[in-house]
C-alpha cells in the first residue's frame, strides 16, 4: 500500500493542487473557482425539465421510447428556474391537487407529443414514438414547452397562461451487436447487455469494481482478474499506461470470458484528440465496454477548463455507445467548467489515515486556501466521503444535470505511506460505500487493487461477503425508477431509506468516533411503523450492530462505526 500512496504523491507535483499553493516557499494565494450556490427567490419558481428515458435509444426501442419530465417547485434560483404564478389558495407542497397541472409538448425533428403533467411532479413519463426519425450518431435537438393555467380560487374562469420552455437532446443511434451501455436517465443507473458478447436482453447494472495499474500488477499477474471476480466484482478498470497491447487484449479477452466489464481510461492522453480517435475507434466494439473515462483529478492539476468536454464531443462524434466519466479530486474548484466533460462524475475523497491540518509530505499547514493533505478540504474521517457526494449531486441539480449527469464513488482502498498513516480497515471501507449509495452514488470503483486481505476485518476479506449482497438486495432499490428515497442523520448515524411499494431498504452507517452506542429510533429514520422489529425486519448484514440491546423492537443500536443492511417490511 505505500507503494500506492507514494505514487499518488508522484502524480500530484503541479505547481498548485486544487488551485492552491502547497509548499514551504509558497504564499497563501486564494485558489479561486468555488461552486456559486443559487440566489433564494422568495416567489415560487418552476424547474421544468425533460430528458429522454433511455441514453441511447437504439432502432430497436423506437416503439417503446419514452420522456421524462419534471415540474417541482422550488424556492432557489438554479439554472432554468423561472417564476410561476400559483393559486392564491394552494400549497407548494408535493401533490397538491389544487395546482392544477401542466400541458406539455415535446418537439423532436418532425415529431411532437402533447400529455397533461401534474405541477410539481417528478418522474412523470410520456410515451414517444420516434419510429419516423432516422437512427443517427448526432443527437437530435429536443425541445419541451409547457403551459400552466392556474385554476381559480372560484373555480370559474382559469387564470392567465403561463408558458415555460427548456430543452434536452436525444441520442438516437443505429441497431449493432457491438457492446452498448445505455443510462436510464429516470434513476442514472447503466443498463448493459451480458459482458460476454454473444447476446442477452439489456439489464440495469451497478458496477462495483477496482483501479488496478496495468504495467505494474496485470501485466505481469493475470490471474488477479480471477481474484477480483471470485471477490465478487464485476467491474475492472486498468490503470494505464497499456503500453503492452498484446497482453491489454489478453486482459480484455480474460474479463470478457469471467463476465466483467471493462473501463477504458484515456487519462495518460486525453488531451491529445487524435490519440483519443485512434482508441475510440479501436475498442468501441469490445462487447464488456463499460465506458471511457478521460480526465482523471483534472481539478487537483488545473487541467484546461474546456479539454474534458472537448474529449467528450469527440466521442460522441466517434461512438456515442457508451457514456463518458472523469474523477474529481477536488472539494470546491472549476466544478461547473470539468463537469461539461462527462455523464459520470466520479468523487475520489481519501479521507482516512490524513493529517488533516498538516501534511507529513510537504511539511505545511492545510487550509481552505493553502496545503495538500492527501484529501482537500477534508476532514479525516467516512463523513468526508459522504459530504462529497452529496454535494455534488447538489451542484448537478442546481446545474440542471440532475437527469443527464450522474455520481459514482472512489472508496479508499489504500494507505500507509505519504499522506495516509493508515489503510481503511474493511469497516471503513464498506462505510464509504454505503454512505456513497446513500447519498446517490449509483457505481463504486475502489482505488486500488492488490489491497489488504487475509481475514474478515479486511478489504478483501470484508468484499467477499458484501459485494454479492449489495447486488442482491441493494442494487434492486437503487436501479428501480418507481422508488422514493431520502436520508436521514440521526445523532451522527447516516441512513438511507428507499421505498419500492412493498417493502423498505436501509442502509446505515454509524459516523461517530466515540466510544458510546447510538440507538436509532426506527421513527426516526422514516421507519415509525415497525412495532416489532424481530418479525418485521431483516438484517442482512451488519457489523458493530447490537439487535439485541433493549428497545430494539422499535429501534436498532450501533456501536461506532457500525453498519448495516436492513430489509423492512409491513
Amino acid at each position: 500500500m505505500a507503494m500506492v500512496a507514494a505514487g499518488l504523491v508522484r502524480g500530484s507535483l503541479a505547481q498548485t493542487w486544487c488551485g492552491k499553493n502547497y509548499m514551504a516557499n509558497q504564499s497563501v494565494v486564494p485558489p479561486g473557482g468555488q461552486f456559486v450556490l443559487p440566489t433564494q427567490s422568495v416567489e415560487p419558481l418552476l424547474s421544468f425539465r425533460c430528458a429522454p428515458v433511455f441514453r441511447p435509444y437504439l432502432e430497436e426501442d423506437a416503439k417503446s421510447a419514452a420522456f421524462v419530465v419534471d415540474t417541482p417547485i422550488v424556492y432557489d434560483w438554479i439554472t432554468g428556474a423561472e417564476l410561476i404564478s400559483l393559486p392564491s389558495n394552494s400549497s407548494s407542497s408535493s401533490g397538491s391537487n389544487s395546482l392544477g397541472s401542466l400541458s406539455v409538448t415535446i418537439n423532436v425533428g418532425s415529431i411532437h407529443t402533447t400529455a397533461n403533467v401534474p405541477l410539481n411532479a417528478t418522474g412523470i413519463q410520456i410515451p414517444v414514438d420516434i419510429s419516423m426519425l432516422n437512427a443517427q450518431k448526432a443527437a437530435y435537438n429536443v425541445t419541451c414547452s409547457a403551459t400552466y393555467s392556474a385554476p381559480s380560487s372560484s373555480g370559474s374562469q382559469p387564470a392567465n397562461e403561463q408558458k415555460f420552455n427548456t430543452t434536452s437532446s436525444l441520442l438516437y443511434l443505429p441497431d449493432t451487436n457491438a457492446s452498448v451501455t445505455k443510462t436510464d436517465l429516470r434513476t442514472g443507473a447503466l443498463w448493459v447487455r451480458p459482458a460476454s458478447g454473444k447476446g442477452g436482453a439489456f439489464a440495469p447494472f451497478v458496477p462495483q469494481g477496482f483501479y488496478i495499474n496495468f504495467e505494474q500488477y496485470l501485466a505481469t499477474n493475470l490471474s488477479m482478474i480471477d481474484q477480483l471476480k471470485a471477490d465478487g466484482f464485476n467491474t475492472l478498470h486498468p490503470i494505464p499506461p497499456y503500453n503492452n497491447l498484446t497482453i491489454f487484449q489478453q486482459v480484455i479477452n480474460k474479463t470478457i470470458s469471467a463476465g466483467m466489464y471493462i473501463v477504458y481510461d484515456m487519462r495518460s492522453n486525453y488531451q491529445n484528440l487524435s490519440a483519443v480517435a485512434q482508441q475510440v475507434n479501436t475498442y468501441a466494439s469490445i462487447p464488456n465496454l463499460l465506458n471511457w473515462e478521460t480526465a482523471h483529478e483534472p481539478d487537483g492539476n488545473s487541467d484546461p477548463q474546456n479539454a474534458a468536454q472537448a474529449t467528450y464531443d469527440l466521442i460522441y462524434q466517434l461512438d456515442g455507445y457508451h457514456p463518458v466519466s472523469i474523477v474529481l479530486n477536488c472539494q470546491d474548484y472549476n466544478f461547473s467548467p470539468y463537469i461539461k466533460g462527462a455523464d459520470i462524475v466520479l468523487q475520489d475523497a481519501y479521507p482516512i489515515g490524513i493529517n488533516a491540518t498538516w501534511s507529513p509530505v510537504w511539511n505545511t499547514e492545510c487550509t481552505p486556501d493553502f496545503g495538500h493533505c492527501g484529501c482537500d478540504n477534508c476532514q479525516g474521517q467516512t463523513w468526508d466521503v459522504k459530504a462529497r457526494v452529496q454535494t455534488f449531486k447538489d451542484r448537478l441539480n442546481i446545474l440542471g444535470f440532475e437527469r443527464t449527469k450522474s455520481v459514482w464513488t472512489t472508496p479508499q482502498a489504500f494507505g500507509n505511506g505519504a499522506y495516509w498513516n493508515t489503510t481503511p480497515t474493511g469497516l471503513q471501507w464498506a462505510a464509504m460505500g454505503f454512505t456513497s449509495f446513500s447519498h446517490g452514488a449509483l457505481g463504486s470503483k475502489s482505488y486500488q487493487y492488490p489491497t489488504t486481505t487475509g481475514n474478515v476485518s479486511t478489504i478483501e476479506g470484508t468484499a467477499t461477503d458484501l459485494t454479492v449482497l449489495i447486488q442482491e438486495y441493494v442494487q434492486p432499490f437503487l436501479v428501480d425508477p418507481n422508488v422514493t428515497s431520502v436520508r436521514y442523520n440521526y445523532q451522527g448515524v447516516d441512513a438511507g431509506l428507499w421505498y419500492n411499494g412493498t417493502s423498505y431498504l436501509l442502509l446505515v452507517v454509524n459516523m461517530n468516533n466515540t466510544n458510546s452506542d447510538v440507538y436509532v429510533p426506527y421513527v426516526d429514520v422514516g421507519l415509525g411503523w415497525i412495532t416489532n422489529a424481530t418479525k418485521q425486519v431483516q438484517r442482512v448484514f451488519s457489523v458493530y450492530e447490537i439487535p439485541t440491546a433493549s428497545g430494539n423492537l422499535t429501534g436498532t443500536t450501533f456501536q461506532p462505526g457500525g453498519i448495516g443492511i436492513h430489509i423492512a417490511t409491513p
